[in-house]
């Protein structure tokens, strides 16, 4: 019987003492698991952050730059409309004319959001975030592109105020200045600097925006599909 009590003793020592070690060993495994998932979902997380941050900021460049290219297409026809009538001038209207002419005193100031770009070019452990080299290559060619586009438009805009000057020297403070509309129009025409600018404009700055406009919506496009980012979802991140 003393033997018995003693077996029973033992295996309910042992029992207890395999109930907690048992109990610990899961303890361990649920802790490091659940620490293990955690950061796993962290790191998707943060992964997709970053390339939504990338595509939110290329794609609401493209916006801007698509609105400046319409700017940029309505003025080009008004301009070349007169430039080709420009021996008939009393043919084009008044309207039109007038337009024309003020847009000599029309300045554009673009906005360019580099907040992700600076993100991504000082952090390099936000790009070792995203695991898709393929996009993180895609991004780092979009943000060059854009970049091109930024210091194309500053050119243009840099010449478009030197024709405003021009404008205000030559024909508003002129010696003998005009005054009808015109005149104004006449007088422009008659320099080789101002058809120079307009011709330029049309054939080089238009040709050019709208060209990089057409690359850099494909490459962010790219993007979209290649993290599977939808409209509906890039939308609620702007807004966020």
């Amino acid at each position: 019987m003393s033997d018995m009590k003693t077996k029973w003793k033992l295996s309910d020592f042992w029992e207890q003492t395999l109930s907690c070690t048992l109990g610990t060993v899961i303890g361990i495994i649920l802790t490091f698991g659940t620490s293990a998932w955690i950061e796993y979902r962290e790191k998707q997380e943060t992964e997709r952050t970053a390339a939504m941050m990338v595509i939110h900021n290329l794609d609401s460049f493209c916006e801007d730059l698509e609105e400046s290219v319409k700017e940029l297409q309505t003025i080009d026809s008004i301009s070349m409309r007169v430039l080709t009538a420009k021996d008939r001038l009393e043919t084009v209207s008044e309207d039109t004319l007038q337009l024309f002419v003020s847009s000599f005193l029309t300045h554009t100031f673009n906005t360019n959001d580099q907040t992700a770009e600076t993100i991504f070019s000082s952090n390099i452990e936000t790009w070792k975030s995203i695991k898709s080299s393929e996009f993180v290559e895609l991004a780092g060619n979009c943000f060059s592109a854009k970049r091109l586009m930024v210091k194309f438009q500053d050119r243009l805009e840099t010449e478009k105020n030197n024709m405003s000057d021009l404008y205000l020297e030559t024909v508003v403070c002129a010696d003998k200045p005009a005054e009808s509309t015109l005149e104004k129009a006449a007088m422009v025409l008659s320099s080789a600097t101002f058809r120079s600018f307009i011709n330029k404009q049309h054939g080089f700055y238009l040709a050019g925006m709208q060209m990089g406009l057409k690359v850099l919506r494909e490459k962010t496009d790219d993007c979209k599909r290649l993290m599977g980012v939808t409209e509906a979802e890039l939308q609620q991140f702007g807004y966020n």
